[in-house]
């Protein structure tokens, strides 16, 4: 007689294991310890065998009926129901390689080596707070485009369009590897920015004229922004380094006697190591920041954790206590640097050396190692003394 689903659920363990038979060789498994499980008998080539359907109740016996009539078609055709179930299970093992997430992973871990620690730290927020919340778990080549122009909608919805178009690029660039990979034929994110929304035209930073130079910088020291922050703004300025580069200053990376800074390439945005010849002025405030964190990693250290370094915005925030922002960005003082320095008529190369930009010709730019370093340290000089003179700590 044929089992039914309440014989199934009253099975009750024995002091043995036993048999309960269903039909065609499908039968329910009781182990002394309760645990029951599915067989299938069959002979093959002349000899018994058995094949595991899995355990009840994960596995009715509905579903246990139907394993079984796949296993007879299978041996019908010729062929071996274990090795079909072998074929089945890493068929769902490949398919789970194809999941957005795991595509992206490997898209990432590829990027890695040639982007900035602080692009890929962009890159990762974006996605897990835009993309991978719908998409992680997707087989890649079933997500359509409408899907993701919903994503996007969404996104664009908070008044969040820089950030809508960013996915759209990033996640159009994990579809482009997911082809190059053989994973998929066609890019659902291709020509979408047809239908999205654009980011806003890109806006120089702002800067002020140098004769105004001076009154910013006043500004900046007599601000209330405290010792680190204006410690900061000011190295920032003395060296015409980006903000990024002296957030992350570490205190390995600078040799007070020698008057060097040297970033390594891993934390450049040009992949390559980056030397900054340090003025006096530079100098005397480093000393003067060593009885505040010379015993930390970061020379401008976070005010909630000494360990890390200070917060991402802390030079926005000068140019805000300052009233400068709007007038005055950060960056925009990068820009005063070079127009002065190339009108006092120093050689461009310096210029774009310490400003740690690529040449314009790649071919260039690829051939030419010269660090100017030494040549450096007079321009460097002479724009500290424009900056101002010895910078005071208090």
């Amino acid at each position: 007689m044929a089992l039914t689903d309440t014989a199934t659920r009253q099975a009750k363990p024995k002091e043995k294991a036993y048999t309960l038979p269903d039909a065609l060789g499908l039968s329910l498994y009781v182990a002394a310890n309760g645990i029951k499980s599915w067989h299938f008998r069959f002979t093959w080539l002349g000899k018994q065998a058995r094949i595991s359907f899995g355990t009840y109740p994960d596995t009715g016996l509905k579903e246990a009926r139907t394993q079984r009539e796949e296993a007879r078609e299978a041996i019908a055709r010729g062929k071996d129901p274990r090795e079909s179930k072998k074929e089945k299970k890493a068929g769902l093992l490949e398919a789970n390689c194809r999941t957005f997430r795991r595509v992206y992973d490997e898209w990432l871990a590829f990027r890695k080596g040639s982007i900035s620690p602080s692009t890929y730290r962009i890159i990762s927020n974006l996605m897990e707070l835009d993309v991978l919340p719908t998409f992680a778990n997707r087989q890649i080549d079933s997500i359509k485009r409408a899907e993701l122009i919903a994503m996007i909608r969404r996104i664009e919805k908070r008044g969040s369009i820089v950030s809508a178009v960013k996915a759209r690029q990033r996640t159009g660039q994990v579809f482009s590897y997911a082809i190059a990979t053989g994973l998929m034929e066609t890019n659902p994110t291709a020509e979408m920015h047809a239908v999205t929304e654009k980011g806003a035209p890109h806006r120089p930073h702002p800067f002020l004229p140098f004769s105004e130079l001076p009154k910013t910088v006043e500004a900046i020291r007599d601000s209330v922004s405290g010792v680190q922050l204006r410690s900061a703004i000011m190295l920032m300025i003395y060296t015409a380094s980006r903000p990024g580069e002296v957030r992350h200053a570490e205190w390995s990376e600078i040799d007070l006697e020698a008057a060097t800074w040297i970033t390594p390439a891993s934390k450049m945005k040009a992949r390559r190591d980056h030397s900054v010849p340090l003025p006096i002025q530079a100098i005397e405030l480093l000393k003067g920041m060593l009885p505040i964190t010379g015993g930390q990693r970061y020379v401008f250290t976070n005010r909630s954790d000494p360990t890390r370094p200070i917060g991402t915005n802390y030079a926005n925030n000068v140019m805000e206590i300052c009233g400068l922002t709007g007038k005055q960005s950060p960056h925009g003082f990068r820009h005063i640097f070079s127009t002065e320095m190339n009108g006092r008529g120093y050689n461009r190369d310096w210029i774009e050396r310490q400003l740690a930009h690529a040449d314009c010709s790649f071919i260039r730019d690829v051939y030419n190692h010269a660090t100017y370093l030494e040549q450096r340290r007079g321009m460097m000089q002479e724009w500290a003394d424009l900056v101002g003179p010895k910078y005071d700590m208090a």
